[in-house]
């Protein structure tokens, strides 16, 4: 599959629910997986539906080796705690595989309890699972693809850096907001 980039449309529409297993379905979830595990070098961590240009709501994440793909995943408890991460000093980049070379620090709840679907013996099957730290921002960060959002939305809306990574540079650079939001298309938008 091809992984879509900005300023592609599909990045801002919103994923429908899936309702029943077949062959499509099974098919597509490999084919995801396999798209993840060939980008993840090294910086691919998970790959949303919406990202290989299907609106359905699901991502595969690929981490310490096991990959998984949760399906109709919905944040049903969140901690009040929001951070960049563990350290105030150094947060975390992240980064999108829609978005290449493009990096920026996002506030997120540090812990969520999730509810989604996998696919088990033909049937979706529902679990309930609490994420914290990095995994946590991971699922947030999916579950926004999911929803037409983009973790460039909370740097501009809150004026946080945005950095890009350019080839005869060391170090990334200060991306330029207007071309950011220009080929994001942000608005004003995120909750």
């Amino acid at each position: 599959m091809q992984i879509i980039t900005i300023p592609h449309p599909t990045l801002r529409q919103t994923a429908t629910a899936i309702e029943k297993v077949d062959t499509q379905l099974t098919s597509f979830i490999k084919n995801l997986e396999k798209t993840l595990e060939q980008a993840r070098n090294p910086k691919g961590i998970a790959l949303a539906a919406p990202q290989v240009d299907q609106l359905w709501r699901m991502f595969a994440t690929q981490h310490d080796n096991t990959m998984r793909t949760l399906i109709n995943p919905r944040i049903t408890d969140e901690s009040d705690e929001r951070s960049f991460g563990p350290d105030e000093n150094k947060p975390y980049l992240e980064g999108c595989l829609s978005m290449p070379g493009i990096y920026g620090p996002v506030p997120r709840a540090y812990a969520i309890k999730v509810r989604y679907e996998i696919v088990a013996n033909d049937e979706l099957v529902t679990k309930t699972e609490d994420f914290s730290d990095f995994d946590a921002r991971v699922i947030q960060h999916e579950i926004d693809h999911l929803n037409g959002i983009l973790f460039t939305d909370y740097s501009l809306q809150y004026d946080l850096p945005i950095y890009q990574d350019y080839p005869d540079e060391k170090e990334l650079v200060n991306a330029d907001r207007e071309m950011i939001a220009h080929l994001t298309a942000f608005e004003e938008s995120v909750q």
